[in-house]
């Protein structure tokens, strides 16, 4: 793997006039926030039939959102005014894709009510030898591990002003809906006897679907116990949820059933990985994702570090429950002991 080239060269005229678009962005995000803010100031709060707690409130969001458009106006001014770019050229060693999601709640004393609000935003980001670059999705999507890249980006903004692949991996492939398939490559697969500590891993992972499925349970019957005297509308939904989860864990138990009926054989399936990424989110636990030639599954730290694409594997899954209990490199079988 060969290591990453980086030089500093002058900015262009276009990549200054890709650059200057910033200030447009930030005009226009400066317009609309101190629209909405405006807003909000002479027709919801009203400051004259108020305390001073929500003047102080919308007083530091204006200054968050004042603080952000000068944030992205002085970066770009100093991008322009050094008028230099980084370039590096590398081989990407790793993907990262990262959900950030926010959460806010608005009241109105007078009405007695308050609305909550959601809102989700996701990054994506290449590792070019160990150094981690922030890239629009339209280039994140053309990429794989491996593959040899070139990218420039303004020191300051970190505005990807060009993106070119250089080499594509080895054994390139070809993407469908949520799989991609290597030409190369075909699959196989093999039935034999699980062992032990198989049969134990299988046994962990079921009994946490029913404790999982059990208090979902127990939390839509509190609430149908709660909403029967309400409106019924509310509880349709309810319903719905509770004999979902229901049918979900009968079936669960029943495919349990069955694999101890059949032998508690398991499944073994030879693949060929073709990518994989990191999984990172402020609301839950990071995902490291490793993606074959049939489907993706999700492993461990430790087998994530380990596995290379292009490399060969074999997939251990229990029969009927099709769950994954460890995952064959070279090193041996690795058992997926965090589940």
């Amino acid at each position: 793997m060969t290591s990453t080239n980086f030089e500093i060269k002058p900015l262009s005229s276009q990549d200054r006039n890709k650059l200057r678009k910033q200030y447009l962005f930030a005009a226009l995000f400066l317009g609309v926030a101190s629209a909405i803010f405006s807003f909000i100031y002479f027709f919801v709060i009203k400051p004259d039939n108020f305390s001073g707690i929500p003047i102080i409130m919308f007083s530091i969001f204006l200054l968050f959102f004042a603080g952000i458009f000068s944030y992205v106006f002085w970066n770009t001014y100093i991008d322009l005014k050094r008028g230099i770019k980084h370039c590096f050229t590398g081989v990407v060693t790793d993907k990262r894709v990262d959900k950030h999601t926010t959460k806010s709640r608005s009241y109105n004393n007078r009405m007695g009510t308050n609305t909550r609000h959601k809102s989700s935003r996701t990054y994506y980001y290449i590792t070019i030898d160990n150094n981690e670059h922030s890239v629009p999705y339209s280039k994140y999507a053309k990429i794989n591990v491996n593959d040899k890249v070139y990218l420039e980006s303004s020191p300051k903004n970190k505005e990807v002003l060009a993106f070119t692949i250089l080499e594509k991996n080895q054994n390139p492939v070809t993407s469908t809906t949520n799989t991609s398939y290597s030409a190369s490559f075909k699959s196989k697969s093999i039935t034999k006897p699980m062992r032990q500590s198989d049969i134990d891993l299988v046994k962990k992972i079921f009994l946490k679907k029913v404790r999982q499925a059990l208090i979902y349970m127990a939390i839509y019957s509190i609430l149908l116990f709660t909403l029967w005297q309400g409106i019924f509308i509310f509880l349709i939904p309810v319903i719905i949820a509770f004999i979902y989860t229901s049918i979900k864990l009968l079936i669960l138990i029943n495919n349990y059933a069955k694999f101890n009926r059949n032998g508690r054989l398991k499944n073994i399936t030879t693949v060929q990985v073709t990518d994989k990424l990191t999984m990172t989110s402020n609301t839950s636990s990071t995902k490291f994702r490793v993606i074959t030639n049939i489907e993706s599954i999700d492993v461990s730290e430790k087998i994530y570090k380990k596995l290379k694409t292009n490399a060969i594997i074999e997939l251990h899954k229990a029969t009927f429950l099709k769950n994954l209990v460890g995952v064959s490199i070279n090193e041996g079988t690795q058992y997926l002991e965090n589940l």
